[in-house]
């Protein structure tokens, strides 16, 4: 558990990053060392630990165990400087307006000339020890003064592997040997580097010095969350982003909290078109929907699916807080699930109507624009009670989902289910289990325990235990020591036929206060 809040907390995005590429370098500064997670490309400063700070042996005794284990690729580098030698140069440091001009540059980077006719073979073999970065071929033409010009090509090498000739395994010598290609030809070369050969993520450090936390890109805009320290720069990182993600056309910077209520969030345009309307495509499914109005996270993408896959043909599913229907439309459609999805913004209601024709589906899905107590009690409630009356008659059995992705109230809105069929007869009421509602139920947690969090939270707000087999899911880390979560259960027979309390004998109810968090998104 120790680890896992550590990597969430100096690595909240690491899902953006290519783990592939990252490399760790020691290094010592007035006597203190650090370890510098980069990135394999040389360049992009993801983030420095000092290990004084962490006596613990988690860190400092077993952190590359720790990479190991997330397989993350790592190399042991002498110093900063061999990667900072391949940066954008110093000068476009503290830029407000993009000259792409001042990021020209001459590096070293290791080469060695290959005969055309081993340029095939040795291009497989050699593939994961070349250079590799944006517009730069690595197998390169000599210049026209050498006498090699016309029967080699240069192969430029990862200069973190290839320092000198030393560095080159037996195997590789002798592979070099049987391709006739002469090692003493290893050498520095000289190569012109410009804008287009650096990433955003390159270039973004390099200008405002320090990692600009990743973004989402929803159809053609990008979205980001831009910390008040580099806001001076957004709009040339705004930028950046387009020029480095062509499909990129309007980028926007999310400037307020969500919005508890519709679920959407106040956003500036700092680069590009001003056209919020938006076509994302998730598992095959295409949503369109004005982002300015409703919410979307593309992020939720395999929660949506690992939902969607546990759902039967002629489940019913009741989608409380069904947005522009990232639940409902693939539940419906590769699953012939009979939907009703609901969600109180009327922009969300109106493109969840439209994504069902877009996106042809003839199943039964019933959509609604309600508060979501009034749904549960109005919709669900009559339709549940529809279904064990059928069961009753026929001993059909119908599977009963409700979905409620509402993080930030997901718990509260579950107290709806209190008494909910306290007045139905005693004949109707289901003796098994697996025909009572089978909730999901997403929520937050800042605690360090979070599973015994959520479902302290969870058993208070309906009034009883969780049966024996629920479950909780880790969605994703939101933010440093903030998690989101989805707990899976059958809600207890005793919550939903419980009798009322007389009126003024009950307990009080407790007004509902929400605080708006940070990072709901």
């Amino acid at each position: 558990m120790f680890i896992k809040q550590i990597f969430h907390r100096f690595i909240p995005r690491l899902s953006s990053i290519d783990s592939k590429r990252l490399v760790v370098v020691r290094t010592e500064t007035n006597g203190q060392k650090f370890l510098q997670v980069a990135n394999y490309r040389f360049f992009d400063r993801v983030l420095l630990i000092n290990l004084q700070k962490f006596t613990n042996k988690a860190i400092s005794s077993n952190f590359f165990d720790i990479f190991n284990k997330l397989k993350l690729k790592m190399d042991n580098i002498d110093s900063e400087s061999e990667m900072l030698e391949l940066c954008p140069p110093k000068q476009v440091l503290g830029m407000k307006v993009l000259d792409k001009s001042a990021f020209k540059r001459t590096c070293k980077i290791p080469g060695v000339k290959v005969p055309f006719q081993a340029i095939k073979h040795m291009s497989k073999c050699m593939k994961l020890s070349m250079l590799r970065m944006p517009k730069l071929k690595p197998i390169a033409d000599l210049e026209n003064f050498d006498p090699d010009y016309k029967s080699h090509k240069l192969f430029l090498l990862n200069p973190l592997k290839y320092k000198s000739l030393n560095d080159f395994s037996n195997e590789e010598r002798q592979m070099f040997k049987k391709a006739d290609v002469d090692l003493e030809s290893f050498q520095q070369y000289d190569i012109e580097l410009c804008y287009e050969n650096w990433t955003a993520s390159e270039i973004i450090p390099a200008i405002v010095k320090t990692n600009v936390s990743g973004f989402s890109i929803i159809g053609h805009i990008a979205h980001l969350n831009l910390k008040e320290e580099v806001l001076q720069y957004k709009h040339i990182i705004g930028q950046v982003l387009m020029d480095k993600n062509p499909s990129v056309k309007t980028v926007v910077n999310k400037t307020g909290q969500i919005d508890n209520t519709f679920r959407n969030f106040k956003m500036e345009l700092i680069a590009g078109e001003d056209n919020m309307i938006a076509q994302a495509k998730e598992h095959g499914f295409t949503f369109e929907f004005d982002f300015s109005k409703v919410y979307w996270n593309p992020r939720l993408s395999s929660e949506h699916q690992r939902v969607v896959n546990e759902i039967k043909e002629e489940d019913v599913v009741y989608d409380v807080f069904a947005g522009v229907g990232p639940f409902a439309i693939p539940a419906a459609k590769s699953r012939k699930a009979i939907v009703f999805a609901n969600d109180l913004n009327p922009s969300s209601n109106e493109s969840l109507c439209k994504n069902i024709k877009l996106n042809k589906i003839k199943t039964e899905i019933h959509c609604s624009n309600l508060d979501g107590r009034e749904f549960i009690k109005t919709i669900v409630k009559p339709d549940i009670l529809k279904r064990w009356e059928n069961y009753m008659e026929t001993g059909n059995k119908t599977n009963l989902k409700v979905v409620m992705n509402l993080p930030a109230l997901g718990i509260e809105f579950t107290d709806t289910f209190q008494s909910l069929f306290a007045d139905i007869d005693d004949n109707i009421k289901p003796t098994s289990s697996d025909l009572l509602p089978y909730m999901y139920v997403y929520c937050f947690t800042k605690s360090e325990t979070p599973e015994a969090d959520v479902k302290q939270r969870l058993e208070s707000t309906i009034g009883s235990q969780l049966p024996d087999n629920f479950t909780i899911h880790n969605v994703r880390n939101v933010a440093p020591n903030k998690e989101m979560m989805c707990v899976s259960f059958h809600m207890p027979a005793e919550v939903l036929f419980r009798q009322k309390p007389e009126e003024g004998c009950g307990p009080e109810v407790k007004k509902r206060r929400i605080e708006l968090e940070e990072n709901n998104s």
